[in-house]
C-alpha cells in the first residue's frame, strides 16, 4: 500500500471529487481556482491510474461511471479525514475564523435552536459563516463523512461506529390554547383535553404523535381535527380556535414570545426520545468542530 501511495499523486483524488460534485471540468477548475486545462490534464492521469474513463459525457454534464460512483464516497470521506488531521495540527481562532459550519437540523427543530445557536456563534465568530441545512437521516452518515455536513441535531438514531455523538437531554411537552379559551385558564384536565379537538403539526404524512402513544397506553384517544406540516400554521389555528396544540416547550416559548398563549403542562405522563448531537469520527479530533460542539452543548443542553 505505501509503494502505491508513494507513487499516486494525492492531489489528483481532489480533482476527482471536484468534478464528481460539480459534475464538469470547468465547475470544478472554478472550485479549486485551477485552470481548465489542469483539471483536463488531471483527469487523464486519474482515467490512467484507475483504468476507467470515471466520467463520461451526458448534456453539459460529466455524470460518473460505475467505478466512478464506487469510489466516490470513500474518496470524500478519505479527503475528509486528511482535512480534519491538518485542522487538528493547526490552531484555531474562532475570533479570526471565516470558516462556514454547516448543520443538519430538521425542520421542526430549526425555530426552537438555530436562532440562540447563531447569535452565540456570532458572538464569538463574527466572520464565520453558519448554515442550517436539512437533511435525510438515511443520508446522515454519508452526509456527515463527505462534509456535506459538519455536525447533525437529530432524534436517538441507530448506533453506528462511523459517528460519535452527544446527548443533549429531552424536555416536556407543553399544551397550547389561545388566551381567553372557555374550558383552558392556566391548567387543563385529562377529560377536558381529551373533550377538545387537536392540532398535530408534522412533515409526516400520518402516523401517531408521542401525545397519542401516551394515551393509547392508557387506553385513550384524542380527536384530531388539523394536520399541518409547521408550528406556525398550527399557532395560527389556535389563535383563532378553541382547538389545542402540543409541543416542545423552548419551541413554545420561541413563539409566545411573538404570539402571546397559554402555555399549560400536560395532564399525562408523555415520554420524549431525547435529542442527540452527531459528528463523524474522521472529524472528532477538528478543533473547530470541537469548539462548535462545545458551544452547541452549552446552549441546547437541558437538564432531565
Amino acid at each position: 500500500m505505501m509503494r502505491r501511495l508513494a507513487r499516486f499523486d494525492l492531489n489528483l483524488l481532489q480533482v476527482f471529487d471536484a468534478i464528481h460534485a460539480k459534475g464538469g471540468v470547468s465547475a470544478a477548475a472554478r472550485h479549486l481556482n485551477l485552470s481548465q486545462p489542469a483539471i483536463s490534464h488531471a483527469l487523464a492521469k486519474l482515467r490512467d491510474a484507475f483504468g476507467d474513463p470515471l466520467f463520461v459525457r451526458q448534456g453539459n454534464r460529466l455524470v460518473p461511471t460505475s467505478a466512478a460512483r464506487a469510489i466516490a464516497g470513500p474518496v470524500r470521506e478519505a479527503l475528509r479525514g486528511l482535512d480534519a488531521a491538518l485542522d487538528a495540527a493547526t490552531a484555531f481562532d474562532p475570533a479570526e475564523t471565516a470558516r462556514e459550519f454547516r448543520i443538519g437540523v430538521r425542520l421542526s427543530g430549526e425555530m426552537p435552536r438555530f436562532s440562540a445557536l447563531a447569535l452565540r456563534v456570532r458572538s464569538e465568530a463574527p466572520r464565520a459563516m453558519l448554515a442550517s441545512v436539512t437533511f435525510r437521516r438515511r443520508d446522515l452518515v454519508v452526509a456527515l463523512a463527505n462534509g456535506d455536513l459538519d455536525l447533525a441535531l437529530d432524534v436517538a438514531l441507530p448506533a453506528d461506529d462511523r459517528l460519535c455523538r452527544h446527548y443533549l437531554g429531552t424536555e416536556p411537552p407543553v399544551i397550547v390554547a389561545r388566551k381567553g379559551h372557555p374550558r383552558v385558564d392556566g391548567a387543563i384536565d385529562l377529560d377536558t383535553y381529551l373533550a377538545l379537538d387537536h392540532i398535530v403539526a408534522t412533515a409526516r404524512p400520518h402516523g401517531p404523535g408521542m401525545e397519542d402513544m401516551a394515551l393509547d397506553r392508557l387506553g385513550l384517544a384524542r380527536r384530531v381535527a388539523v394536520r399541518c406540516q409547521h408550528a406556525i400554521t398550527a399557532w395560527q389555528i389556535v389563535a383563532a380556535s378553541d382547538m389545542l396544540f402540543s409541543l416542545p416547550r423552548s419551541h413554545a416559548e420561541v413563539l409566545d414570545a411573538m404570539w402571546p398563549m397559554q402555555l399549560v403542562d400536560m395532564p399525562l405522563p408523555v415520554e420524549q426520545g431525547g435529542s442527540y448531537l452527531y459528528w463523524h469520527q474522521a472529524a472528532d479530533a477538528d478543533p473547530g468542530l470541537r469548539w462548535l460542539r462545545g458551544i452547541i452543548a452549552d446552549e441546547l443542553g437541558r437538564v432531565d
